[in-house]
């Protein structure tokens, strides 16, 4: 007699050996804290054994071990990522120092590497499109010469000309 039941082995056995062995694996590497969703998945699978229990802790034991893997990446990037943005941002953007240092007073997580490498970005890709823009209008005025300016008299006379009815 099988421990899950009858003599003849049933799909509930064959499921058992895999489902134990990525469990063991699993909640061996991830904290006990993260583990209780995983866990009660595995309880319930013993308790009534079935393809769809099997299917639905597999499927909690995986999302457990991937959460954790995610966490433990963002721990190790984030202050590397901070460290990133905040060397782009004092390089480029000109911040104040008294502003730079309360960037760097801020938690070092993923969260905020992520937001320091997005603001370095849109301000690096800010300085690109200027440099883009400043080198079409450069050739434009070789190509077309000076670009006359109206004088104030003449902009306040094509504003009185709008105003009138």
């Amino acid at each position: 007699m099988s421990a899950l039941g009858p003599d003849t082995e049933g799909p509930a056995e064959r499921l058992a050996a895999p489902l134990w062995r990525l469990a063991s694996r699993i909640l061996a590497d991830v904290p006990p804290a993260e583990t209780l969703a995983a866990a009660a998945a595995v309880r319930a699978f013993t308790a009534g054994p079935s393809p769809a229990r099997y299917l639905a802790a597999t499927r909690v034991l995986r999302q457990t071990e991937r959460r954790h893997k995610l966490r433990s990446l963002g721990r190790s990037v984030g202050p590397r990522r901070t460290e990133q943005g905040l060397e782009v941002l004092a390089r480029g953007a000109g911040l104040a120092p008294e502003l730079l240092e309360a960037l760097r007073a801020l938690p070092e997580d993923a969260r905020n590497g992520r937001r320091l490498t997005l603001i370095s970005e849109v301000l690096s890709a800010h300085r690109l499109i200027e440099a883009r823009t400043a080198g079409a209008l450069l050739e434009l005025r070789r190509a077309f010469g000076p670009v006359p300016l109206r004088t104030a008299a003449e902009r306040r006379r094509k504003r009185r000309a709008r105003r009138a009815p």
